[in-house]
């Protein structure tokens, strides 16, 4: 049976990576012995971590095999952003109706911007994506918050 590597974890983002550049490059990027060591970062119930340097060099393989984002980067990055973020509406249908709305607004500046060079248009739909994404890592905080019990 296969372990859950719940999203948003440095298990998952290894599991990730693994698929694309294999587990045994993983263990020679990190020069670690064992293909098994490597394995068990991505067990969520091993009290054995990856280390920071062996993560941006996975980061840096990741992106040498055509990925298009540094993944331990990225998920540090949010993971710090939602802890400091502040997630006062606990209603996530709310939260769930605001995302919609700013989500929309960010395809259809998109869309405007796929076939307009103007400078305005593009401007507005990078307001509007980052509107939608602001939007979205609020109701993430309330989720995360709602889990953890902090906004019971």
């Amino acid at each position: 049976m296969t372990k859950i590597r719940e999203p948003l974890t440095y298990e998952r983002t290894l599991t990730t990576i693994a698929q694309v550049i294999g587990w045994d490059r993983c263990a020679a990027i990190c020069g670690v012995k064992s293909v098994e060591a490597v394995r068990r970062w991505s067990d969520p119930d091993c009290e054995t971590e990856i280390r920071l340097i062996d993560a941006e060099r996975l980061d840096r393989a990741f992106l040498d095999h055509g990925g298009d984002h540094a993944p331990f980067h990225r998920l540090h990055g949010l993971r710090l952003d939602l802890a400091g973020r502040e997630a006062p509406d606990l209603c996530l249908a709310g939260l769930a109706g605001s995302s919609a709305k700013e989500t929309g607004e960010a395809i259809a500046a998109i869309i405007a911007a796929a076939s307009c060079s103007d400078i305005r248009t593009t401007r507005r739909a990078r307001k509007e994506i980052q509107d939608a994404l602001d939007t979205l890592k609020t109701a993430l905080a309330a989720i995360e918050r709602r889990e953890t019990g902090e906004g019971k």
